[in-house]
């Protein structure tokens, strides 16, 4: 749990300005209530019913903080708060109604920052997501700063794009290098093993370790869009990946 308690005595309208905050509940009252109770201290706020509209909502506005529901239809909160940890650097505040220590450590182990019991009270909830952003931006290292510290050998250098031996680290032409997470890391490799060619979709769903049937279409296009934007800002360089519509993804490189 975060250390919110000397952080409630100082919330006041304007204490949560510039941080981005999405809301995920079925129960749209409840939604509503907590969005617009985070609206009045400062927060951007935005507010969705379920995954699909959450990671559309996220390919288009990243965000700092997301406060989700476990008991959502469709996907549930655990699978959300897993996906967007492969996926994103945001926090997972779980608020819920489920009081277990079974599921609180389910939601903790599964990546989860905090973990709520409904009803809350708006200000714990806003010193919550206040304390999970702090904690996460004193962690989150610099750019270039965790490519940079101890990349392992690299397997060629030269004007093109690689991989490190172990495939951990994407190189850019320029030779700065890119620490790439678990998902990255085998998407990147599917896709330099048909370099220059078009992989679909489901193929590469399968070589990161999902059912194309299960892994929802929006988890994808998020982690390519985080994956062009984390590359460009830590190397200078746009990843020449591109977007095949009703297909899939193509990797074009000279070997």
């Amino acid at each position: 749990m975060p250390d919110t308690g000397d952080i409630i005595e100082r919330l006041e309208p304007g204490t949560g300005v510039g941080l981005r905050v999405c809301v995920v509940d079925d129960d749209e009252d409840l939604r509503d209530e907590v969005v617009l109770g985070l609206q009045a201290s400062g927060f951007s706020v935005r507010g969705f019913p379920g995954s699909r509209e959450l990671y559309r909502g996220l390919l288009h506005t990243p965000c700092d903080v997301v406060i989700l529901d476990i008991g959502l239809p469709g996907e549930d909160g655990f699978s959300i708060t897993a996906s967007l940890k492969e996926v994103s650097s945001c926090g997972v505040v779980l608020l819920t109604s489920m009081t277990s220590v079974e599921s609180r450590l389910k939601g903790l182990m599964d990546g989860a920052d905090a973990y709520l019991i409904k009803p809350v009270d708006l200000r714990e909830l806003a010193a919550t997501v206040l304390s999970v952003h702090r904690r996460i931006a004193t962690r989150r290292p610099e750019a270039g700063e965790e490519a940079g510290a101890g990349m392992p050998s690299i397997t060629q250098t030269s004007a093109t794009w690689s991989m490190s031996i172990d495939g951990w680290v994407l190189i850019a032409p320029n030779d700065l290098g890119v620490s790439l997470s678990g998902s990255e890391r085998l998407f990147l490799t599917c896709l330099f093993r048909h370099l220059n060619e078009v992989v679909r979709r489901e193929v590469l769903v399968e070589a990161m370790g999902h059912r194309p049937d299960y892994y929802l279409s929006h988890r994808l296009d998020m982690l390519v869009s985080r994956l062009r934007k984390k590359v460009l800002h830590e190397t200078g360089v746009a990843l020449p990946l591109r977007a095949v519509r009703g297909l899939g993804f193509s990797l074009t490189c000279v070997r």
